[in-house]
């Protein structure tokens, strides 16, 4: 029973991690991006991100011989799409968004990407909503519409913060998409596996996405201070914060799990509030608080025991 607990106890200092991980990587990718290109930091980003979780992987599994290759192997055109969807198509909309856009603003646009889950799952069919769920997606629809058009300061179509906003909310549509994707082949192997694997199948590509950029870096300003910064958004924000979350899954349930990825916008907002000097503003508190709140709402129903498909 001691075991037990210290394992739960470990587990949630461990989603705290990730919490305040992900919630300063909004923060972290908006101070390097001021010296480094979107694209180049991607790639340096997520080769950190590559680096760490091989070598996590490599230590649960002995080698890099098989079984490594074998969810490529045995899923091969399903993991190619899944990495282009959810590694080099999302993480591009993803940086290039945040480039023109708030941190708070990021966080919370990119925490609706559960509705997007809900509604592809929902056309593919392997998922049906109960009355209590709709309402939950539209209000957090209606909260997403919110922060993407009124998220800023000034109200207007053409400035970059709404181009911003609207990469952003493309990018959870993408993450979303890949979290319904990839359902299926999770029940046939580990996450931990399918996440390197499309890892080092988007390195590649995004090499070729940044070379032309290289040169739009500002190479003399990349102090110790900056690589440090993007080996976090890398190495931690991407590579242990997603074994420390695969971990609490298993140990404290999905939806409870789930709970702490909602405390992301607040940490996002307050440090870019007292890092960056962003100003938070009504609407992104409005936005905030009815696409968690319709989250909350969704997960609510899903585990009520009327819920269709339960």
């Amino acid at each position: 029973m001691q075991t037990l607990s210290n394992r739960s106890l470990r587990s949630e200092l461990e989603l705290l991690a990730v919490v305040l991980f992900w919630g300063l990587n909004f923060v972290v990718v908006k101070l390097v991006l001021v010296v480094m290109h979107p694209h180049v930091m991607n790639l340096f980003r997520l080769l950190g991100a590559a680096t760490v979780l091989s070598i996590v992987y490599r230590r649960r599994i002995g080698s890099f011989k098989q079984p490594f290759w074998e969810p490529l192997m045995a899923d091969k055109w399903a993991l190619i799409r899944l990495s282009l969807i959810g590694w080099v198509l999302y993480q591009a909309a993803f940086i290039t968004g945040l480039d023109y856009t708030s941190a708070g603003n990021g966080a919370i646009i990119m925490s609706s990407a559960p509705i997007w889950t809900a509604l592809l799952s929902l056309v593919l069919g392997t998922e049906t909503l109960s009355p209590k769920a709709w309402t939950g997606l539209l209000v957090s629809i209606m909260g997403t519409a919110t922060v993407v058009a009124f998220g800023s300061a000034e109200i207007d179509l053409s400035s970059e913060l709404l181009v911003g906003n609207l990469l952003i909310l493309g990018a959870a549509m993408l993450w979303g998409s890949y979290t319904a994707l990839i359902r299926p082949v999770v029940s046939k192997h580990s996450p931990l596996s399918l996440t390197v694997i499309a890892l080092l199948l988007c390195l590649p590509p995004l090499a070729l996405l940044a070379i032309p950029f290289w040169s739009e870096t500002d190479w003399d300003r990349m102090s110790a201070a900056y690589w440090f910064a993007v080996f976090f958004s890398g190495a931690l924000s991407t590579g242990i914060a997603i074994v420390f979350w695969n971990n609490a899954v298993r140990s404290l349930g999905a939806s409870h799990t789930a709970a702490f990825g909602n405390l992301v916008p607040l940490v996002a907002l307050v440090s870019g509030y007292l890092i960056l000097g962003d100003p938070i503003l009504p609407a992104q508190i409005l936005g905030g608080t009815l696409i968690i709140g319709g989250l909350v709402l969704m997960r609510w129903a899903r585990r009520s025991p009327a819920a269709p498909g339960r």
